[in-house]
């Protein structure tokens, strides 16, 4: 066959594309896990260091919500930032989403990624996926960071009002207004530039089992927190807000080396409202987390 100058062109881009695909392969390969149901999730990984931190965001949110602590702590530790199945830029081909699937995804990755010294970071929901994390692989992980997640570990959700509950939240995903987020204690700081990171976050967002893992949420509050507590094997540290009370004495009856340290004049979302001020407690309860360790 006759090989023309134009023909030559389309193999010598033919191969550069192919390579492009190759290498974007590899690179998802890098950043992809997969669950034990089959879903993709997706992480990113920066600096190195030990213990590696694994943050991991709350309900109704995504891997964003930790850009702050991901620059600042990427310098001096190995970081990976993960979306929780249906969030974010994860896959949401699952049938059942539950607080126990979650813990079991970061477990995954952390398999994956080999890691054997692990501090989970967990917010809000999240709080509650890295004691099922931990609990899953506890001689991997030196210690769990719950941030604003768990005030009053024996306060439950009465049935009668979990729907009541669920539609709260799930309006204020769907019609999410500033007023709405204000008022509801999610933020108290420079308003609108939170206000347009969560609108990003949530206005492409297919909100697949998103209504089904807030109500597992609350069913794991009320049947598998204190059980898991009693169980665990890593110590925890709490980084709150002061929106509510934080019931240290309650949480240390399960976990006696349990602490807390409270943030003023912040809403949830402590990291956005304060980041210095967060970025030097979750420093300082790294550092307490690797000297009970050794």
């Amino acid at each position: 066959m006759r090989i023309t100058k134009k023909s030559n062109q389309v193999v010598v881009w033919g191969t550069f594309y192919l390579s492009l695909m190759i290498s974007g392969c590899a690179m998802d390969a890098d950043t992809v896990a997969i669950s034990s149901d089959g879903v993709e999730i997706r992480f990113d990984q920066q600096g190195d260091g030990s213990p590696t931190l694994i943050f991991v965001h709350g309900w109704g949110t995504n891997r964003s919500i930790w850009e702050a602590q991901v620059a600042h702590f990427s310098e001096q530790y190995k970081v990976v930032n993960i979306d929780l199945p249906s969030f974010g830029e994860s896959g949401n081909n699952r049938q059942v989403f539950t607080i126990g699937s979650f813990g079991e995804d970061v477990a995954t990755v952390i398999k994956k990624l080999d890691l054997d010294r692990v501090v989970l970071v967990g917010f809000s929901m999240g709080a509650r996926v890295v004691i099922e994390t931990a609990h899953r692989v506890p001689e991997l992980v030196n210690g769990v960071i719950l941030i604003d997640g768990l005030h009053d570990v024996e306060a439950t959700t009465p049935t009668t009002v979990i729907s009541d509950v669920e539609r709260f939240y799930m309006d204020l995903v769907t019609n999410p207004t500033n007023e709405k987020l204000v008022s509801s204690g999610f933020y108290t700081k420079d308003t609108e530039t939170s206000f347009q990171r969560v609108i990003a976050m949530l206005q492409d967002a297919p909100k697949i089992g998103w209504r089904e893992s807030i109500i597992d949420s609350m069913r794991w509050r009320n049947e598998d927190c204190i059980r898991l507590l009693r169980q665990l094997q890593v110590p925890i540290i709490a980084i709150n807000s002061e929106l509510q009370p934080t019931e240290v004495g309650t949480f240390q009856k399960y976990v006696p080396s349990f602490q807390a340290k409270i943030v003023p004049d912040t809403g949830h979302l402590i990291m956005w409202d304060a980041p210095e001020e967060f970025n030097r407690l979750l420093e300082e309860s790294i550092q307490e987390l690797k000297s009970q360790s050794k």
